[in-house]
Parts: structure tokens; sequence; C-alpha cells
């Protein structure tokens, strides 16, 4: 089976899952002990800019910034803000052609290799950036989604354009996160449903959603 196509039934195995919506609304419950709308609605967002906004932002996703990458990314500001300019901030991932992933992954490369830093953080300052286009690469969603090394975005972005997949991970919007793009509602979804943090497995208990399984092997 295409990799896209089995990357669309693990999107579903989490999509199908009774409750998971209540899970996904889980996460917005201001009283709950999770980032919420706040990751993406915190302090000033500009387009081509990082802003302490931003590392305080991301903070929210259980992560820290070193003091060496963050002297590197005042340092550099005019650096990220070329490169920020270059990737399209109204794009969602499923309609961006190669040259714009391409320009995405030259940046991601950057951030992932300042110190303490790596992928999962760079994706997330990232998706801070660019919420549409980029979505969380954190382990959880990479075992959940499984897909074939290195082509993470490529094969999720061909995973999501059929519009029937995308609707259904539109339904699982909860009242009050309008402002919240598909790629973040799907992350939510796949890390309530997949992480082994405290927080996940009470909120799963409470919202009597069973325990997960064992995730898939990786796309080859």
């Amino acid at each position: 089976m295409h990799a896209k196509h089995l990357v669309r039934t693990r999107i579903r195995d989490v999509l199908m899952v009774a409750g998971i919506d209540a899970l996904v609304a889980a996460y917005f419950d201001p009283e709950r002990p999770f980032a919420g709308d706040s990751f993406d609605l915190l302090g000033d967002n500009p387009p081509d800019l990082i802003t302490f906004d931003d590392l305080l932002a991301t903070s929210l996703l259980d992560i820290s910034w070193r003091p060496q990458a963050i002297r590197v990314l005042i340092a550099e500001t005019a650096h990220v803000a070329v490169d920020l300019a270059a990737i399209p901030s109204d794009l969602d991932l499923w309609a961006a052609d190669s040259a714009t992933l391409a320009a995405t992954t030259t940046l991601h490369e950057w951030l992932d290799k300042l110190h303490g830093v790596g992928p999962t953080i760079a994706s997330k300052l990232m998706a801070r950036k660019r919420p549409r286009l980029v979505p969380v690469h954190d382990d959880v969603v990479q075992r959940a989604i499984a897909p074939p090394k290195g082509q993470f975005w490529v094969t999720l972005a061909e995973a999501l354009t059929e519009p029937a997949l995308r609707d259904e991970i539109e339904a699982l919007r909860p009242v009050g996160a309008d402002s919240i793009s598909l790629l973040r509602l799907l992350d939510i979804a796949i890390w309530m449903r997949h992480s082994r943090s405290r927080n996940a497995r009470y909120a799963r208990g409470a919202a009597g959603v069973p325990e997960p399984g064992p995730l898939p092997s990786p796309t080859p």
C-alpha cells in the first residue's frame, strides 16, 4: 500500500476512537494542564520575525530553549527573517509545491542544528510561525503516523490532499478553537490519544477512552 494511504489509515484510526472529540476538547479546557490555544495566540507573532513571545509559546509544549540557541536566534534575526519571508504564511501543507517545502526544510534544518534544539523543537517553532504549513513533529506524532523515514512532511501533505479526511479532522474542532489550524488540530488529537504523559493518561481516563495499543511499525 502506498505510504499516503497507510498514513490516512493511521490518522483515521485516531479519529475513529470513541471519545476522541472529548479528548480534543479537554486540551482546550482552561482548567486542564494543557497549552490549549495559547501556543498559537500568546503575545505577538509577526510572520517574518522570531520573537521572545514565540520562544515562550513553544515552551508551553514541554520544551526548553538553551541559552546558546537563544543567543544565535537574536544574533541571526536578519537571516531568519529572510528565510521566513521565503515561506508563505497563508498556504496549507497539502497545497504546498516542492519549492515551498524546500524553503521550509532549509529553515527547519538550520534551526535543528542549533545547540540543544533538534528536529522536534525546530518543528514546534516553525509550527508557531507557519501553523497551516508546518506540523509539529515530535516522537508521539512520528510514531503514530509512522511515515517513511525522512518523509514526514511530504507523506502527510499527500495524505491530507483527500478532502474527506480534512473534513473528518475539522469535525473534532471544539467551540472557541476557531483560530487553530487543521494541522494543529490533528497534532492535538494524535498526542491526546497516544501520549504517555501523566496528564494525557488522566484525560483519557476522565473521558472514558481506553489506553492505546502498540503503535504501528514505520513504513519502509
